[in-house]
């Protein structure tokens, strides 16, 4: 059995740049997730890249005009999740 035919059918054709924000859009979204609900756990593999990245998220979603907030807006723009970062924002 070669690589190929090991990955799941999904995975086929997947680069690594692929693979790395697919990880980094599941760090967004459970920073986004814990901000909304604090006692939410956390898989453990992401626990502490979404700690780092919850101050950020949060500063956002309150509607801070920060650094703070920018680098929530960049990485979620660099992770292909802005529109679903900017849907979570308050008004």
């Amino acid at each position: 059995m070669t690589a190929h035919e090991s990955r799941p059918a999904c995975r086929i054709g997947i680069t690594a740049e692929d693979l790395a924000r697919e990880a980094d859009r599941a760090v967004l979204y459970g920073a986004i997730l814990a901000a909304q609900r604090p006692e939410v756990r956390i898989k453990p593999h992401l626990a502490d890249a979404v700690a780092d990245l919850l101050p950020a998220v949060r500063a956002y979603l309150e509607g801070e005009e920060s650094e703070l907030a920018a680098y929530a807006l960049e990485y979620a723009r660099a992770c292909g999740a802005e529109a679903f970062l900017r849907s979570k924002r308050k008004v």
